[in-house]
């Protein structure tokens, strides 16, 4: 309903395009309310920025029903109308894919708030129509119904899940793949060398790439800098030079900002759980070494964070708010966007070697130990949209043109305990 479409803005900036003079980070509107661990989702149809799923606060019932839109033209924020199918929307992996010429996001698992069961659930989300539809295909590494999904990405218009947490239990080392429109999982016969949940995963180049995740210990979640490179067509995975620090709890990102050393390139985006992080540092990698980028603000994990590519496909920027605050239990709401002014781009180091277009390989031509998991029928249920009003009412408070900010505060605080 119209009523649910509530813009939130900064003032005197509710009219007012987001501007770039960057390179730098800039302050952006805050979110509706607090939000963690929501999905960022660049949605290219309509070039704008989704939160996906999440909650308000880790307390019981503070589960979100609809997905908030960032439009990075008015520079607001709506909640949408489209409702979830169910109140377990938190820790999802999502990413956009395309059936029949459409493009949808498509979320899998996640859990509520305060409960420590998981959901296998599917569903795809079309950002232009405002409609969730439930997919009756549910995700197979979740049969235990604990178990969240690790690390993903999208490839070859395919979802990419690599590892998982049994919530309280221990990490999953399983990669899986989901194609759209058939709506069939394949568990892939490569593993990940070590089981890890919470990966930071990006799809780059041909190759998926992990930097760091979490272990558990048995009592606590742990930040580790492992890193490898799983090849999706040859379905083999190897190692490469682990990133400088532990981290999880985050995403990893293909970015092109040509003031960097290499462009595009993965960037790393703060997160972890272990002291001293919650961190608001910035790794990036490219090509096959490791490299500091520029830290935003506000140091936080478990945050929704996406890019349009920025120089050399789009138009420069990254977008991440909310999250853990350095504490590792404080809620936020605020957003910080990364612009980069788009130049006259040059060379990227990849074009020496132009990244083959590859063919999807049918489920059937998989080794035996992928075989496919198609659910009996492959039919769309449509999830009823609820009439429904704005979870949250905020009220900003008008500031001028934000400037770019580089200064992180230094911090001191206990380690939480781990939730789902």
């Amino acid at each position: 309903m119209a009523a649910c479409l509530i813009p939130f803005v900064l003032g005197l900036q509710q009219a007012r395009a987001q501007s770039c003079t960057g390179p730098g980070w800039l302050a952006g509107p805050d979110m509706p309310s607090t939000g963690v661990r929501m999905v960022g989702v660049y949605f290219p149809a309509n070039h704008k920025f989704y939160a996906v799923g999440g909650r308000s606060m880790d307390e019981v019932g503070n589960d979100f029903t609809h997905p908030f839109e960032y439009n990075p033209t008015s520079n607001s924020w709506a909640i949408k109308s489209a409702t979830f199918p169910d109140n377990q929307v938190s820790d999802m992996a999502c990413g956009v894919l395309t059936d029949s010429g459409t493009d949808y996001i498509y979320c899998v698992g996640g859990s509520a708030g305060g409960q420590t069961t998981a959901t296998a659930r599917v569903f795809r989300y079309n950002p232009v129509t405002d409609v969730i539809e439930s997919i009756a295909s549910p995700w197979p590494g979740d049969t235990d119904g604990i178990t969240l999904p690790g690390g993903f990405a999208v490839f070859n218009n395919k979802l990419y899940i690599l590892g998982g947490f049994q919530i309280n239990t221990a990490m999953t080392d399983t990669i899986w793949e989901f194609t759209p429109g058939t709506n069939i999982w394949v568990q892939k016969c490569a593993h990940l060398p070590v089981p890890r949940g919470y990966i930071p995963t990006v799809a780059y180049f041909g190759f998926i790439y992990t930097a760091g995740g979490s272990d558990w210990n048995g009592t606590t979640l742990v930040d580790t800098n492992d890193s490898f490179k799983y090849d999706p067509v040859a379905d083999s995975i190897t190692t490469i030079p682990n990133i400088p620090r532990a981290t999880g709890e985050t995403r990893a990102l293909k970015f092109a900002d040509v003031f960097r050393p290499c462009a595009p390139s993965i960037w790393v985006m703060g997160g972890g759980r272990t002291p001293p992080n919650p961190s608001n540092e910035v790794d990036t990698y490219c090509p096959d070494t490791w490299h500091t980028g520029p830290p935003f603000v506000t140091a936080r994990r478990n945050f929704p964070a996406d890019t349009d590519g920025g120089g050399f496909s789009g138009t420069g920027h990254i977008w991440l708010a909310g999250g853990y605050a350095s504490d590792g239990v404080t809620p936020l709401r605020s957003m910080e966007i990364y612009c980069n002014p788009v130049p006259t781009p040059s060379t990227p180091p990849e074009a020496a070697t132009p990244t083959p277009t590859f063919t999807p390989t049918a489920p059937a031509a998989l080794p035996p130990c992928a075989t496919p998991t198609p659910t009996a029928t492959a039919t769309v249920t449509p999830t009823a949209t609820a009439t429904v009003t704005s979870t949250a009412t905020a009220t900003s408070t008008p500031r001028v043109t934000p400037t770019p900010r580089l200064q992180p505060t230094p911090r001191t605080r206990p380690t939480p305990p781990p939730r789902p």
